[in-house]
């Protein structure tokens, strides 16, 4: 049975992912300490866990579908899950056995991985890729939605985005391959482990996330936030449209990410529901309110093994073992 406690713990994580236990524990109305405590014994059963990302909008970032022979699946789902550069890996219905989302630094990197590396695997047969071209809602945008609307507006953080024009440099990605294994490591553990001042390492990170250079966000698994369907739509919206359906699918409280890409389609959605009913649902909806769109096809994500670099259970739990995804060229 889920806890409520628990579910707004993780939406308040999910507003600000380094939110303080002080903090958090004034809007929950209990002691930091506890807050504390009832986060690590969330993360210890791996239903909840935070994961730092690079920007997919400052990558060269793809969606790949891979045709894989039936008794090699496994195997090669595991040099998938190894590789730092392949951040996601599940395994789906539909015109694909396993679908992958890439991030490399530049397309001659993810050209190499796509043909040589990934068609180069042992029972592997085809591969289909798309790029992304704009992402309209990344995935740390998703909530449980469970906070008060007071709540909510107390835990949201003030960012105000920083104008420099300064690119990462090292110490920036010595900090961002920190977060990625603890993002929630406090700036005093952070100034210690990379030898710079505190006030330096405050500097940085906050630039970085005001910046959005850098993405940290808090997921769940699914038997803690209770959906028990992960989907993904791919269509085709005509471009006097595209304002309309963006707009319509904001108002989705199961839209977990929507982006545009090339390819066959030029728009790609996830969704996560709590019953197939609420998918035949949304479909509808969306069809009352723009008559003739359709999803061309919903993919169903029967496993996921890795998500963002966290390795996964089967029950979508997570394991605690991270490959880190790579920040930088």
């Amino acid at each position: 049975m889920r806890d409520e406690t628990d579910l707004q713990l993780v939406n308040l994580l999910q507003i600000d992912p380094r939110i303080s236990w002080s903090k958090a524990g004034e809007i929950l109305q209990m002691s930091p300490t506890t807050v504390a405590n009832r986060w690590n014994h969330l993360v210890d059963r791996g239903l909840a866990w935070i994961c730092t990302h690079p920007n997919p909008e400052r990558q060269f970032t793809a969606v790949v579908e891979v045709d894989c022979r039936t008794e090699f699946l496994a195997p090669v789902i595991e040099q998938m899950c190894s590789h730092p550069l392949i951040t996601s890996v599940d395994e789906a219905t539909g015109q694909r056995d396993i679908l992958l989302t890439i991030m490399a630094p530049d397309m001659a990197t993810l050209t190499t991985l796509i043909i040589d590396w990934i068609g180069g695997l042992e029972g592997v047969h085809g591969t289909r890729s798309s790029l992304v071209t704009d992402v309209i809602v990344g995935a740390e945008s998703w909530r449980v939605n469970i906070l008060t609307q007071r709540q909510i507006n107390q835990a949201l953080p003030q960012r105000t985005p920083d104008r420099s024009q300064a690119g990462a440099d090292e110490a920036d990605l010595a900090l961002a391959q920190a977060l990625a294994r603890d993002g929630r490591a406090s700036i005093a553990w952070l100034s210690q482990e990379l030898d710079m001042p505190t006030s330096t390492a405050h500097r940085r990170l906050r630039r970085l996330l005001a910046n959005r250079n850098l993405i940290v966000r808090c997921d769940t698994a699914p038997e803690l936030a209770g959906w028990l369907l992960e989907c993904t739509w791919l269509t085709t919206v005509a471009f006097n449209y595209k304002n309309r359906v963006i707009e319509l699918l904001k108002e989705q409280p199961s839209l977990r990410s929507c982006f545009w890409i090339t390819g066959g389609n030029n728009l790609r959605v996830n969704f996560r529901v709590n019953h197939t009913g609420s998918l035949a649902a949304l479909e509808s909806s969306i069809a009352l309110a723009i008559p003739g769109l359709a999803p061309d096809e919903t993919i169903v994500h029967l496993r996921s093994h890795k998500s963002m670099g966290w390795l996964l259970r089967p029950d979508g739990s997570c394991t605690g073992q991270l490959v880190p995804p790579v920040f930088g060229p």
